[in-house]
């Protein structure tokens, strides 16, 4: 999907994309920028290089990932949503909803870690990138950090949901 139509969907009244698939966005952007700011010559030519390529590298490994995170967010919340609607008469609709709830905080915890590494790399670039990049060295750290704390409202009101279940503990 092209960036236009994801806000489009994401300001709709959709149940997704929502707030995990926007957090894993946000990741990505902030990837992005730390694989431009590392493509970008060195302020110096100490050796450098070598180490623009692997953070390059690390970014758009963790942008890909990011942004595959941000489909798996909407599937795990379509699972839960999925799950809420099998009928209350069903023996297994407890453990569906169980199963679905944990899916939908593995991916943002997921999400969390990600943009963390990419955060780290971030902050690298604003120490070590071209100076003339500063400015999004540290919006890739800002964006990761948005990433991060947006991720963690998605686990914690899944562990809440989690939580609430009154599942019976001997079948």
């Amino acid at each position: 999907m092209n960036l236009s139509k994801f806000i489009e969907d994401l300001a709709s009244c959709r149940p997704t994309p929502g707030g995990g698939a926007a957090a894993a966005v946000a990741g990505a952007m902030a990837a992005a920028l730390v694989e431009m700011v590392a493509a970008l010559p060195p302020p110096s030519a100490s050796g450098a290089s070598a180490a623009r390529v692997k953070f390059k590298a690390q970014s758009a490994k963790l942008r890909k990932r990011l942004l595959e995170l941000a489909d798996e967010d909407c599937l795990a919340f379509e699972g839960v949503m999925a799950a809420y609607k099998l009928p209350k008469e069903n023996r297994e609709r407890g453990f569906e909803i169980e199963k679905a709830l944990k899916k939908a905080t593995e991916v943002p915890l997921e999400t969390m870690k990600a943009a963390g590494g990419v955060e780290k790399l971030a902050r690298k670039m604003v120490e070590k990138g071209n100076k003339n990049a500063v400015s999004d060295a540290k919006s890739a750290v800002y964006l990761a950090q948005a990433a991060q704390k947006s991720a963690r409202e998605n686990v914690e009101i899944n562990q809440q949901s989690l939580a609430k279940l009154n599942l019976p503990k001997d079948l």
